[in-house]
């Protein structure tokens, strides 16, 4: 168990630095925090269903879309980022899509303020996550096939 921790470990520490280097705006490193949560729950709470691949795509494509129509629609304020936080939460409090860091994601496109720059360091992150994720299932999956033989 200690060499899966230890994969685990290595492979989140990468998608950390792949993360702040692909989400660094302006020497800022906003949009880092959520990207982080979801990174760690798919690497090391990857049963969990907060952690399933699809829900996580379908709950940042939802709150990239969300957040694109509010911002370009009704413009950037805090009544308007409300509004886009209950939006999001009720889609992942009732839908099966359930993934808490796509409120965070929500707040944190808020701030950035730069829609483009944060729909494609969303989808760019979420894929560089999700590949990162099945590195890591395909790293430990190789450690039991070394230990049986």
């Amino acid at each position: 168990m200690d060499k899966e921790k230890a994969i685990e470990f290595l492979v989140y520490t990468v998608a950390i630095l792949v993360i702040i280097a692909i989400s660094s705006y302006d020497s800022l490193f906003l949009l880092a925090p959520p990207y982080a949560v979801t990174a760690y729950l798919m690497i090391f709470e990857n049963r969990s269903k907060f952690s399933k691949r699809s829900y996580v795509a379908i709950s940042y494509l939802f709150v990239i879309f969300s957040s694109e129509i509010i911002h370009l629609t009704l413009g950037i304020s805090p009544y308007f980022m409300a509004l886009n936080v209950v939006i999001v939460s009720l889609f992942i409090s009732y839908s099966k899509f359930s993934h808490p860091p796509a409120i965070a994601l929500t707040i944190f496109s808020y701030i950035v303020h730069n829609t483009i720059f944060f729909a494609f360091t969303s989808v760019v992150v979420l894929l560089v996550i999700i590949l990162i994720s099945f590195a890591s299932d395909f790293m430990k999956h190789w450690l039991e096939l070394g230990q049986r033989e």
